[in-house]
């Protein structure tokens, strides 16, 4: 498929990683769970280490190839397609949705004036590229920022601890206050964004230079994603309090924008933003990726860069028409889309997994 790059599993931790970071540290939903959300989403970490397994498994079955080109072999050719169709077509969604993520942040706190068009092409354009270079370039990209990313979210999360009166432990408390369910409603939503969304790697596996091992670097991803995720749920919470978190679009950057050390150490947000823009930028390069790679396959075509641009420009058009406000998409992400994706994440894998056992069918 014009696809020959290979990476190794260290990058595909970092991938991996960097992807579930994404918008998770952007938009971190307090949920029904309110000052015990961070509970739920480390039951929601457990879930998605349990994922990660079914898709590995998956590839371990089927190394070299990817579930696009096996669905058919085996659930059946019409079966196999309908249900390859429907994987892209969240790929697609989904790729809109991340798209239209930095597209709110830019046009609200960084370009206020700048139509929101011009930031979703430069976005598009610069995932494109990325795309058409191939697996291997994003790769590197995590593999050179991605520790520094880690270390600015450490940094700022211990900064806005220091700053004298701004946190407020008591918050968190008290614990489980009205018993265990608000907890363990919350722990589905937290487990399909992010966790849910790596399905998309399914179509990366097979580029892995050892892909019989990799589900250990996949947990540790998930376990790191996990805890930093977390951190950031606990800091927000800890400097807003439960109801603003959930009340304030972007809570983490307002967390952020809270730092004052002696009126010297402040004004620190341009720093979130820009982890926000890689990661953002990085998770939407793998589900874009996973969209024109599987769409080439899925059309029997010997190269996937065709298809690059006329992809671009519908995830272009398609970002613009979502929805007419951010508190919309809060509400979607928030309601429908748990449900929404359930196929995408769940019974495209799972039918997959489960059939070829019952069938003995491998790669």
């Amino acid at each position: 498929m014009g696809e020959k790059g290979r990476i190794s599993l260290w990058q595909f931790f970092l991938l991996v990683t960097g992807f579930l970071i994404g918008t998770s540290t952007l938009i971190v939903p307090v949920g029904p769970a309110k000052q015990d959300a961070w509970i739920s989403y480390l039951l929601a970490g457990t879930l998605g280490l349990g994922a990660a397994y079914c898709y590995t498994a998956l590839g371990r079955r089927f190394p070299g190839e990817s579930p696009v080109q096996y669905a058919c072999r085996v659930l059946g050719r019409w079966p196999g397609i309908c249900f390859n169709i429907i994987f892209l077509w969240y790929a697609l969604h989904l790729a809109a949705l991340v798209l239209r993520n930095v597209v709110d942040l830019y046009k609200v706190i960084v370009l206020p004036q700048t139509p929101m068009e011009i930031v979703a092409g430069v976005f598009a354009g610069l995932a494109a590229y990325a795309v058409r270079l191939g697996i291997e370039v994003p790769a590197r990209m995590g593999e050179l920022l991605l520790p520094f990313i880690i270390v600015a979210i450490l940094v700022l999360t211990a900064l806005a601890v220091s700053v004298p009166g701004l946190v407020h432990w008591e918050a968190l408390l008290p614990v489980m206050e009205r018993g265990p369910l608000p907890v363990l409603r919350g722990v589905y939503p937290a487990f399909v964004f992010p966790f849910g969304e790596t399905v998309f790697f399914l179509v990366l596996l097979p580029f892995l230079t050892e892909p019989k091992k990799s589900f250990a670097p996949f947990a540790r991803a998930v376990i790191i994603a996990t805890l930093l995720t977390t951190l950031v749920l606990v800091r927000n919470i800890i400097v807003l309090g439960a109801s603003e978190t959930a009340r304030i679009n972007f809570p983490s950057l307002i967390a952020i924008q809270m730092i004052n050390i002696g009126d010297f150490l402040q004004r620190l947000e341009p720093v979130i933003i820009f982890v926000w823009s890689f990661t953002i930028l990085l998770k939407l390069t793998v589900v874009y990726y996973t969209f024109t790679l599987g769409t080439a396959q899925l059309l029997g075509l010997q190269d996937y860069r065709p298809l690059v641009l006329p992809a671009g420009l519908l995830l272009t058009f398609f970002t613009m028409s979502l929805y007419e406000n951010f508190s919309q998409m809060i509400i979607f992400a928030g309601r429908a889309f748990p449900f929404y994706f359930l196929p995408a994440y769940l019974i495209y894998p799972a039918s997959l997994l489960l059939v070829a056992k019952i069938r003995n069918i491998k790669g």
